[in-house]
């Protein structure tokens, strides 16, 4: 059985293993579920469809009624879950559905300690996002999103079925007297996936019959190359955190890579770390070219803009990070210290513009050839964790502590605290 290959191909193990499908009620998630459902008993699976209702249509409660009915005859768990239309947008529905519908499936897989996630996509459906991602950005690695195995949120997600036509799973149904429903907004064009399959794919598969193999075959090629150059960037050192917004990474790492390859080097980054494709110019990220690193933060993060009120010994958040002020050494993340004489009213935010910084000899320095020193681009200085005592600046994270103390004042510490 092609099914059974599927796990064999992909070294994945069957025996008693929890199964979370990804039920619609359309003809492929109905043909997947009998598929597994016939293999239960021999393989000893618990299977659990997973059904997310999105109250785009007035009839869609039929779907849910449809598996229902089939998990109560084959003995089959069954989740259903409503979309609230308060959380429907006006715009781009289409993404917010995806999104709104992984976050439920995947929590379910995690909830009922699920092994794998299984979705019903098949040959067409990975042609069509092909083509669909070929016209909109020409980015192999957008066009090769369907994975046969991947990872969603700590997820193991399956597509068993891409080596199937849909046409192939329709014939499935009806031998196996399988009920389904067909979703009618599938057969309107109102949209470029919908176009796509109703004109353009009839055409392709004219010219050549077996152009879902080429599509699968594209996919599998894409895989081994990306791979290829997924071990070739892993023996580069790995960005690390910086000011807990920003991945800083030394050019010495990229020194022998191209511009082209640098590019793809942090795409590749961007999507592991949070799976998202971008495009050449790093849309939504920036990435910035400063002395003798690079740094990645993500654009429109929220932003602390002014100083507020801390108490010694308690934990307080400055932009995503948590911090305390204390006199004691504890077992945490050291973020820096300084001295300084009686207890002052102490205060945590950005560094002020054109605020002074006190040095041994009486002179004040300029923060900013004090950032600039540090090796602190401008982007990130205000993410640099500034302590004010009385409104006068004693620390500024990386960058400075106070210098005007004496052997009997208090020390202090500042340590990051994990959230």
């Amino acid at each position: 059985m092609r099914l059974i290959n599927f796990f064999k191909k992909h070294n994945l193990s069957l025996q008693d293993k929890v199964f979370v499908v990804a039920t619609s009620g359309g003809p492929d998630s109905m043909a997947l579920l009998d598929m597994l459902n016939n293999l239960k008993k021999k393989y000893h699976l618990q299977i659990i469809s997973a059904h997310f209702d999105h109250q785009l249509r007035a009839d869609s409660y039929q779907e849910t009624q449809l598996i229902k009915q089939y998990c109560a005859q084959n003995n089959i768990a069954f989740v259903n879950k409503k979309w609230n239309k308060k959380l429907q947008p006006q715009i781009g529905i289409e993404a917010a559905a995806r999104k709104y519908r992984y976050a439920f499936l995947t929590e379910i897989t995690k909830k009922r300690h699920g092994d794998y996630l299984l979705t019903a996509h098949h040959c067409d459906d990975l042609l069509e996002n092909i083509l669909l991602k070929f016209i909109r950005s020409g980015n192999p690695s957008e066009m090769n999103s369907l994975q046969a195995v991947g990872n969603m949120r700590g997820t193991i997600l399956l597509r068993p079925l891409l080596g199937y036509e849909k046409v192939e799973l329709r014939r499935y149904d009806q031998v196996n007297n399988v009920s389904f429903i067909d979703d009618e907004t599938n057969f309107k064009d109102d949209t470029m996936r919908n176009r796509l399959r109703h004109h353009v794919v009839p055409l392709l598969k004219k010219e050549n019959p077996n152009i879902g193999e080429n599509a699968l075959r594209f996919s599998e090629n894409i895989n081994l190359l990306t791979d290829l150059v997924g071990k070739k960037f892993y023996e580069i050192k790995h960005p690390k955190l910086f000011l807990g917004v920003a991945y800083r990474l030394d050019k010495s790492e990229l020194a022998d890579l191209s511009k082209k390859e640098k590019l793809y080097y942090w795409q590749n980054f961007i999507w592991q770390k949070w799976h998202i494709r971008v495009n050449e110019n790093l849309a939504g990220f920036n990435l910035i070219d400063y002395q003798d690193c690079f740094y990645l933060i993500k654009d429109n993060l929220k932003l602390v803009n002014k100083a507020f009120p801390i108490k010694i010994d308690k934990a307080f958040t400055f932009n995503v990070r948590a911090f305390v002020l204390t006199n004691n050494k504890k077992d945490l993340e050291l973020v820096g210290d300084f001295y300084l004489s009686a207890d002052k009213t102490f205060y945590a935010g950005p560094l002020k513009k054109g605020a002074k910084l006190s040095l041994k000899n009486g002179q004040h320095a300029k923060n900013k050839k004090e950032f600039a020193q540090a090796g602190i681009p401008i982007n990130l200085r205000p993410y640099c964790l500034t302590i004010y005592a009385n409104n006068a600046p004693v620390f500024v994270e990386k960058t400075y502590q106070n210098q005007v103390y004496t052997n009997i004042d208090k020390h202090y510490y500042i340590y990051a605290l994990k959230k």
